[in-house]
């Protein structure tokens, strides 16, 4: 080999300008080894802030960057440098130039105009009774006036620092909720839950005594004060389902126009006070007079921030951000591409890359969920979802509820699990059939009671012979619940009855065609294997089999074969599956840790463990209500842990995982979105290119790692530079190795042009990538 590299040499003279000409083309995702993207929906946005050439929007799923030269939205998490998930609202403070972001547990982030971020955990940290709910932001003086649940904070933007908390400040000294302030001239006005008050900024406010309510501003019943502005020199307030108040000076008096709804947000301009309201958008000038903004887009509008060129940014709560030019004639939406909803049951992935996630499900003790969000599949870089809002028209699209679980045959059919109305099958749109007690008969699926619309399908599988095998649960005595269905013949077969198989949840089938069964947590014995060819049966539970408990949440095969089952008190393993109705045969296994986290007891053993996957390196991952874990091969050695305190994880309670074996991508589902992750295994499919390399060529001052695909799996890489020289050696995780640009005593590589050889265990199927490493 090493004469092999002598010879060609010369080849390598105009490698890195060619490398350089081809950029990144050969990457097979949009984000490096190592680093996260987020799948969240950016439609459902609730505050908006303009930050000069940036506007930041906050909705209910995400946190996002709008850049108005680029006319580009950037989703900013974690891995940005913020300090939390969760954003109630954000505001900007244009003294300072600095964006305050405000978290629904009451933690705040200041970004500051070098791009440092500063926490403040003050609020977060205080003891305080009831919910820390931060209802609006009102900047004065360098001052960032926070309107809560429990009263008032003021924060200095210069110190960084919070300065004053005012609580009990209602009549009487009763604690009150704070909805929004402004202030005019040396007074503090507040919209509070016993109505509109004011204080001297002078005076002790923190002394209920310092402030009081004026005529017309006294408490009213549901608490409809909410907003409030300072608009040329005259507060304004808005009294819901009354109208727009002002105060003279001693009383607040009414206004005309724009009566009658529900106040979102008062903003102040150069234009004149910006109305949000129930109802849409309006202006109130000068003169009094109210012009609305009406569009097709401007349907829910919750907030709303005036640039100096007069364009109208709206954080519609349906349409995301909007922009509206100053003449008010066009309104554009700006929102990512990201499925329908954040809500995700269960993840799908295909060897051609495709993802599809369903929109579930049921609960954790099997009630249905009434959810009909449909499933959104992802292929190519792009999110496609159908639900009923994409296809309204049942001739295309039948809506069923709580899809649960899928698979898809060679021909591209998707079979879906509906927890409710049967199973789906799927071709597109105007082309599928439901199967259930009252359609596409004859049909052996059941039904709770009399009612189809209980035809609770919890799990399909697709076995070796394209069998669909699906499991309904019913809970009918006596009476089978699992079943076979051949597309080819479009026949159906009933699995013969055994004990507990009206109760069944989830599925796996083994390199030998068994079946591996969880009874349903509820009411449910533990874990059944079955043969159809010969009906042999066995039950594994805590007593007889080695199951930690008996709520069983996952079931999968991985690359060797062996099955793995997760619990609510940790995860088993079965080796060697054809063994399992031998006489004598061992029972389910439970890994022992000896290396990494947790090294020294059983695995995740004080975790409820309710996914796993398998990826090319046939690791595991799990998904629990802590977080993410990566475990080896055999489950011995944790190798990373991921919750929302160092990933961009929206959730630490995960509802599944499942690997993309094209890219490396780790698709997780958590209760507040899904995240994909691009690990480093992959699955080589055919005979190995040796031709990905991303990113290539890569900066020497370069941070993340440089990603070999399409290396024969598990193979024996070493790399070298041009003279033969070994820098580093190692084994790919399935297809794909991953390099940091150090040598093996950590140090970083001078820039050239660097050779990757590998070949599998046989040491066959051998090949050559490059790497140019440049300087900067």
């Amino acid at each position: 080999m090493l004469h092999f590299v002598h010879c060609l040499r010369w080849v390598f003279a105009g490698l890195v300008a060619s490398l350089l000409a081809a950029g990144g083309a050969l990457g097979q995702s949009a984000v490096g080894f190592g680093d996260w993207q987020l799948h969240l929906p950016t439609n459902r946005a609730n505050a908006v802030a303009d930050a000069g050439n940036r506007v930041y929007v906050a909705t209910d799923d995400a946190f996002l960057l709008f850049d108005k030269e680029l006319k580009s939205i950037r989703l900013l998490s974690r891995r940005d440098g913020l300090h939390e998930v969760g954003v109630r609202t954000v505001a900007y403070d244009s003294l300072t130039q600095s964006v305050l972001v405000v978290y629904r547990n009451g933690n705040l982030d200041l970004l500051r105009p070098d791009g440092s971020i500063h926490n403040l955990t003050d609020i977060l940290r205080k003891q305080l009774p009831g919910e820390k709910v931060i209802n609006s932001v009102y900047f004065n003086a360098r001052r960032a006036y926070l309107s809560g649940s429990f009263g008032l904070v003021v924060v200095d933007m210069n110190r960084l620092e919070v300065r004053d908390t005012y609580t009990n400040i209602g009549p009487g000294g009763e604690a009150v909720r704070v909805f929004a302030t402004t202030v005019l001239h040396d007074s503090l006005y507040a919209a509070t839950s016993h109505g509109l008050l004011r204080g001297r900024l002078t005076d002790n406010l923190v002394d209920y005594h310092s402030w009081r309510t004026d005529a017309g501003g006294s408490a009213r019943p549901g608490e409809p004060y909410r907003t409030l502005a300072t608009q040329d020199e005259q507060v304004y307030a808005g009294v819901n389902n009354i109208g727009l108040h002002r105060f003279t000076g001693k009383e607040w008096v009414p206004l005309g126009p724009l009566a009658g709804h529900e106040y979102r947000q008062l903003t102040p301009s150069a234009a004149g006070l910006l109305v949000v309201s129930n109802v849409g958008v309006a202006l109130l000038d000068r003169n009094g007079q109210a012009r609305s903004y009406t569009h097709a887009l401007i349907q829910n509008p919750q907030a709303i921030s005036r640039a100096r060129d007069g364009v109208l940014y709206i954080a519609d709560n349906g349409n995301g951000l909007l922009a509206v030019t100053p003449d008010g004639q066009q309104v554009n939406s700006y929102v990512t591409n990201a499925p329908a909803s954040v809500r995700a049951f269960s993840i799908l992935t295909e060897p051609n890359g495709r993802v599809t996630v369903f929109s579930g499900g049921y609960g954790d003790r099997y009630l249905q969920a009434e959810i009909y969000d449909g499933f959104y599949e992802y292929a190519d870089g792009r999110w496609q979802s159908t639900t009923p809002q994409t296809l309204p028209d049942l001739a295309q699209y039948p809506r069923p509820k709580d899809l649960t679980r899928g698979v898809r045959t060679p021909d591209g059919t998707l079979y879906i699990g509906s927890y409710g109305n049967g199973l789906l099958e799927w071709k597109g749109p105007g082309r599928f059939r439901l199967f259930n007690p009252v359609s596409n008969q004859p049909n052996p699926l059941l039904s709770v009671i009399a009612d189809p619309n209980y035809t609770r399908i919890t799990d399909v599988a697709l076995d070796a012979d394209g069998n669909v095998w699906v499991v309904n649960r019913h809970e009918a005595p006596n009476t089978s619940g699992l079943f076979l269905y051949q597309p080819a013949t479009q026949q159906w077969t009933t699995i013969p009855y055994f004990s507990g198989a009206e109760n069944l949840d989830r599925i796996a089938i083994d390199d030998n065609g068994y079946a591996w069964l969880t009874e349903a947590r509820k009411n449910g014995r533990g874990l059944v294997v079955y043969d159809r060819k010969t009906q042999a049966r066995r039950l594994f539970t805590k007593e007889d089999g080695g199951l930690p408990a008996l709520e069983l949440y996952d079931v999968v095969k991985d690359r060797a074969g062996d099955i793995w089952v997760a619990t609510i008190s940790g995860v088993v393993v079965y080796n060697d599956p054809s063994q399992v109705f031998l006489p004598g045969s061992p029972g389910l296994r439970k890994p022992l840790v000896r290396r990494g986290d947790g090294s020294g007891y059983d695995l995740l053993f004080t975790e409820v463990v309710k996914t796993i996957a398998v990826d090319g390196g046939n690791r595991k991952w799990f998904g629990t209500d802590n977080g993410l874990w990566l475990f080896n091969a055999d489950g011995d050695e944790a190798l990373q842990h991921f919750t929302t305190a160092n990933s961009p994880l929206p959730s630490n309670r995960i509802v599944d995982v499942a690997v993309n074996d094209k890219t490396g991508e780790v698709f997780v589902a958590t209760e507040a979105g899904l995240v994909s992750f691009r690990g480093s295994a992959t699955v080589t499919e055919g005979a190995p290119s040796c031709a990905r390399v991303f990113p290539n060529p890569v900066r020497r001052n370069f941070t993340g790692q440089v990603g070999i695909s399409g290396l024969a799996n598990n193979a024996v890489v070493k790399i070298t530079d041009v003279a033969g020289q070994l820098v580093y050696q190692t084994r790919a995780s399935g297809g794909t190795v991953v390099w940091n640009l150090q040598d093996y005593n950590g140090r970083r590589v001078q820039s050239g042009v660097y050779l990757v050889l590998s070949s599998d265990a046989d040491g066959q199927n051998g090949c050559i990538s490059k790497v140019a490493v440049v300087e900067k």
